[in-house]
């Protein structure tokens, strides 16, 4: 018996085993991680690793914050006029962090999962205007 090897029949049987050899993709794609809202991100230990006042640097004397979600906050460590326990908030476009109501704001320059920087202008009686940058780490 003679067989008669056509192309076009070799062609629609390769094209017939392509199309049963692919597979759905039923499987669950993976969600992408959540992004953090700006809360979570504040609402940690920042310990103070960089101090400037007006482009001069400053010592941090171990200087240390903590946010917490019920809005209140502890410092450690003297620095500024901020009181050791209070309240914290956002402005309403969450890019200024308001201590006991203000009237200081400071502003978010910088807050990731593991940086946070933070700038105040502030009026000294010594000084004058001075704007103060402070660079937080967790």
């Amino acid at each position: 018996m003679k067989f008669n090897y056509n192309p076009l029949y070799f062609a629609c049987l390769l094209l017939l085993a392509s199309l049963f050899s692919c597979k759905d993709d039923d499987d669950p794609k993976p969600e992408p991680p959540k992004e953090k809202t700006k809360t979570e991100l504040l609402t940690q230990n920042w310990n103070l690793i960089k101090l400037t006042a007006n482009g001069s640097d400053q010592p941090t004397d171990g200087y240390t914050i903590r946010f917490t979600a019920s809005n209140s906050y502890t410092a450690r460590g003297a620095l500024l006029s901020v009181q050791e326990t209070g309240t914290w908030a956002f402005n309403s476009s969450e890019s200024e962090v308001l201590l006991n109501g203000g009237p200081d704001k400071f502003l978010i320059n910088t807050l990731t999962a593991s940086k946070m920087i933070l700038t105040i202008n502030q009026t000294n009686y010594k000084a004058g205007a001075v704007e103060l940058k402070l660079e937080f780490e967790m």
